[in-house]
C-alpha cells in the first residue's frame, strides 16, 4: 500500500509550518482510531496511543488495520455467541 508523499513546494510547507496544517479525515476505524491528511501539503496523520497526532507511517497504517480486523472479530464473537 502506498502512502502519498508531503509536497515539494516550498511555500505550502512553509504555510504548514506557520499556520499548522488543515487536516481533512482520511478514514475512520471502528476502534476510534482516525487518519487524517492535510490538505495543503498533503502529510497523512493518525492518532498514537496517547491521542496525538503522529505522522503516518506504514507501520501505524498496519498496526491501525490489524486493531480493526481484532475488533470486528471480537464483535462477530459476541453477536453469535
Amino acid at each position: 500500500m502506498n502512502l502519498q508523499s508531503p509536497t515539494r513546494n516550498p511555500l505550502k510547507r512553509l504555510r504548514c509550518k506557520l499556520f499548522g496544517h488543515n487536516y481533512n479525515l482520511l478514514r475512520q476505524y471502528q476502534t476510534n482510531k482516525k487518519e487524517y491528511e492535510c490538505s495543503c501539503c498533503k502529510q497523512q496523520f493518525t492518532e498514537d496511543e496517547h491521542g496525538y497526532l503522529a505522522p503516518l507511517t506504514p507501520k501505524l497504517r498496519r498496526i491501525n488495520e490489524v486493531m480493526e480486523k481484532f475488533y470486528l472479530f471480537k464483535h462477530a464473537r459476541r453477536q453469535s455467541a
